[in-house]
Formats: structure tokens, C-alpha cells, sequence
């Protein structure tokens, strides 16, 4: 299929293919509500809002008729027994998509790292992926990982990167390529991380990665702007073509995410990764329209 390009045509994708079943973990937040109010709105969600039923029923967008048939409540009003109700919902089957209501997040990343009652198989490695809409640049981003892991070490760098390839070939990215982006190109053990970008270059020379076209390490300029990546006149062939960027940790990769919010007018939708189902998994502070596009970015990827 031809790779999908924005949210729009993400959003359009998920529509023919049919509705997938999000279940919301105490469900009474209502920026949460109103973005699965508009993808219900869009045709790709069932929504399986577990909370209180009195706060639920109050908001009015719910109960409208191209949305009601489309809600299913489960009264909990507590809220750690209503995340792990909704966590069992996903681990059992009965919804394809688990996504953060209002509840803390350290209390959600437990039950899902619950060894009996949780959603994480043993030896998977737990992240956060990214997918970012950019004005200035011509098709989605994908980077790992601004949230979870503050400084993965080898292996943990690898699962990341195996995770947001899987993610983008559901965006129709059939060779991603992939930049490991440090503060230069140059190589230098003096660095830090720099020799596990080199060990991560060596596995993909080895095949680990696939099909996939990696470089590393580079700084964002040859990874995302080819006229300013050409002046630097580095050879690269993911000059100013990146479809995934990593970042040497967790630092560097939040900050680079809030920029783009903040100041490239981007649009993001983002989930946790290595769970057996996807996980939408955003802060308090995110935009209704982030948490629509986090949810279609979980919806593309529970896609057989």
C-alpha cells in the first residue's frame, strides 16, 4: 500500500478498515472523552469506558445517537480498580486498545507490568514511540523513545528501534530509514552512547534490522534537512529522508518532542510499545487533537 503521508490520511485508512475496540482506563477525563468521541465520530473506535457511571453519563457528547451505540460503560469508581479492569479487558480480548484516562500514570504502567494480570510478555522491553506531523516536513516522523527508558543500553536500544520499524510498515513504510541521531557525525568513544550507536550500526550491517536503510551517527540536520544536511557534504543515505529517528536517551528525545509541539506547529500521536496490545499513553497536557491521533496511531498497529 502506498505509505500513509498524515493523520488525515491515517484517520481515512482506519475508517475502511472498520472500528476497533479502545478501552479507556477510568474514564472520566473529558479531553480523553472527546477524542474518543471524534474517532467513534471517525468510524475506527468502539469505546469500553470503565469508571464511574454518574460522572460518565454527564458528559452530553456521549449520549448524542451516531455515538451512543458506540458506548459501552463498566461502573468502577475506583480508580486503580478501574485501570486494572480495563488492563484485564485488553489482556482477555474483550477490547483491542488499552488508553490512559484519568489516572496516574505510574499507576497504569504498574498494571501493565502486572507478571500475571498485565499486558507486558515476559523478555519485551517497554518504550515509547512517536509519531509526529510536521509542517515543514514532507511525511510522518517516527522516533523512540522520549518517555520510558531514561538511557537503554544495547539491547534495549535494539528492541526499541525492531518496535518503531514494526510501526511505521503499518504506516505502509515498507523500508524505513532510520537515523541514530547524535550532537555530530563523527564517531568518538569519548562520547557518550556513541559506541552503542556503533554496535547498533554493526547489527544492521549483520542483518538484525531487516530491510531497513540505517546511518549513525547523525545529527538532526543531515537526518531531516537535506539542504542544510547537503552543506555539511557528509555522505548519507538518509540525508534529509528519515522516516525514524533515535535518540542516544530519553532526554534528548523529550526535549526534541516538546519542540516540535511547541514551536513547529507538529501534530503527534504517540503509545507505548513492547505490550502485547498498544497502549495510548499521554500526559494530562496533551492536546484533544493528540489524543485523537495517539488513538488512531494504537488502532493502525492492533491491525493484524
Amino acid at each position: 500500500m502506498e505509505p500513509i503521508k498524515s493523520f488525515k490520511e491515517l484517520s481515512a485508512r482506519l475508517t475502511a478498515v472498520g472500528r476497533k475496540r479502545v478501552a479507556l482506563a477510568n474514564a472520566v477525563d473529558e479531553h480523553s472523552l472527546e477524542a474518543i468521541t471524534m474517532a467513534i465520530k471517525a468510524g475506527f473506535v468502539e469505546a469500553y469506558l470503565v469508571g464511574s457511571a454518574e460522572v460518565i453519563k454527564q458528559f452530553d457528547f456521549l449520549q448524542t445517537p451516531d455515538v451512543a451505540p458506540y458506548v459501552h460503560i463498566t461502573d468502577i469508581a475506583d480508580t486503580l480498580e478501574a485501570t486494572v479492569e480495563a488492563v484485564r479487558k485488553v489482556k482477555e480480548g474483550e477490547a483491542d486498545v488499552l488508553m490512559k484516562g484519568l489516572v496516574n500514570t505510574d499507576v497504569l504502567i504498574r498494571a501493565i507490568l502486572d507478571k500475571e494480570k498485565g499486558l507486558l510478555p515476559p523478555g519485551r522491553v517497554l518504550s515509547f514511540t512517536a509519531s509526529f506531523q510536521i509542517p515543514k516536513y514532507h511525511k510522518l516522523l517516527f522516533f523512540a523513545d522520549p518517555a520510558v527508558i531514561p538511557s537503554p543500553n544495547v539491547e534495549q536500544r535494539e528492541a526499541i528501534i525492531k518496535y518503531t520499524i514494526a510501526t511505521a510498515r503499518k504506516f505502509g513504510v515498507q523500508q524505513p530509514k532510520i537515523a541514530l541521531v547524535h550532537a555530530t557525525e563523527k564517531p568518538s568513544p569519548k562520547i557518550q552512547y556513541m559506541n552503542d550507536y556503533l554496535e547498533i550500526m554493526e547489527r544492521y550491517r549483520n542483518g538484525v534490522f531487516g530491510d531497513v536503510i540505517m546511518d549513525g551517527p547523525v545529527d538532526v540536520f543531515l537526518a531531516l534537512d537535506k539542504e542544510r544536511g547537503a552543506i555539511k557534504k557528509v555522505p548519507t543515505p538518509v540525508l534529509g529522508d528519515a522516516d525514524i529517528v533515535i535518540f542516544p536517551n530519553f532526554e534528548a528525545a523529550n526535549a526534541f518532542y516538546k519542540a516540535l509541539i511547541s514551536f513547529a506547529d507538529a501534530e503527534m500521536g504517540g503509545m507505548l510499545e513492547g505490550t502485547s496490545k498498544p497502549v495510548v499513553l499521554t500526559s494530562r497536557s496533551e492536546d484533544i487533537q493528540s489524543k485523537f491521533n495517539s488513538i488512531a496511531l494504537a488502532c493502525i498497529s492492533a491491525n493484524e
